[in-house]
């Protein structure tokens, strides 16, 4: 099972420690340690719902960072979790993937610290909302549907995503999915229903699987050696 926020961690630290130069965020330059680095780029995950992640952290060590260094630290993972957001939502609106691909993103964006999730949802649901205005204004007007055609494929997608999102946790944005997927089926009549997923992984089992992947990745001893 491939798990995208890890592959964004992964990406992003390998980034960090093959370059030569200053890194640089925002005209940030950035000068932790590696193992520091790495702490930052874990805070987007929420430790509420995957608390095998403090179980990476030397605490004393980062109680001596954040005694130090706490500003320029937190500052790194507001950085850090601000181009995050940006990667996921433009993956959601500009990349198809498979029912299967949509479950696991879904689930990891359940996973991800509150506020980062807010990031990414708020302008999601907002272009969203938009879109389901445009597209309602066509039907109730009768006007051509080629109008939305280039608008069509965010808005599967977008559907696509939170559809799943909601089959998964009920949330606050539940009517506006009906709301969309009611006036797709106006307009368009589609065969897909969205939101039916195969037979994958429960909450539970997701989890346990992200955790191995995370083991394999950044087990204590590696942060202890870099």
């Amino acid at each position: 099972m491939k798990f995208y926020t890890l592959e964004w961690i992964k990406e992003v630290f390998k980034r960090y420690q093959d370059e030569e130069g200053p890194f640089i965020i925002e005209d940030k330059e950035v000068g932790f340690k590696p193992k520091h680095f790495l702490w930052a780029l874990l805070h987007i995950y929420s430790k509420k719902e995957i608390p095998f992640i403090g179980d990476t952290l030397n605490i004393k060590d980062l109680e001596f960072l954040l005694q130090h260094q706490e500003f320029d630290f937190m500052y790194l993972v507001d950085l850090l979790r601000k181009e995050f957001a940006l990667w996921f939502r433009e993956n959601i609106l500009n990349r198809d993937f498979s029912k299967e691909s949509y479950f696991i993103l879904a689930q990891e964006f359940l996973l991800l610290e509150e506020q980062l999730r807010k990031q990414i949802q708020i302008p999601l649901l907002d272009k969203m909302k938009k879109l389901i205005f445009d597209l309602e204004e066509i039907v109730e007007e009768k006007k051509p549907i080629e109008e939305f055609e280039k608008k069509k494929n965010k808005f599967f997608r977008l559907i696509k995503f939170f559809s799943i999102v909601e089959k998964i946790e009920t949330t606050k944005c539940s009517e506006l999915v009906e709301r969309a997927k009611n006036v797709v089926e106006k307009a368009y009549k589609p065969s897909e229903k969205f939101g039916v997923l195969p037979s994958l992984p429960s909450q539970i089992e997701f989890k346990k699987a992200l955790k191995e992947e995370f083991n394999k990745l950044f087990a204590p001893p590696l942060l202890t050696s870099i």
